[in-house]
């Protein structure tokens, strides 16, 4: 099990979790602004903020080899 979890997610779980976080994140935030506010304009710009955060989280993260 842990040879699969290693292929499937690689060395890190934070990535994933991180990834799951900003995806959630903008939906809850897409359901509060409105289909027609501000969200059509910058929520793009929104979900490309939380990825790049999640991947330099995982980056800085990463364990020394």
């Amino acid at each position: 099990m842990r040879t699969l979890r290693k292929l499937v997610l690689g060395e890190t779980w934070v990535l994933p979790i991180g990834i799951a976080v900003a995806l959630g994140v903008a939906v809850l935030v897409r359901l509060v602004a409105g289909p027609s506010g501000w969200w059509r304009e910058a929520g793009g710009w929104l979900l490309f903020g939380l990825l790049a955060t999640a991947l330099g989280v995982a980056v800085l993260r990463r364990p020394p080899r």
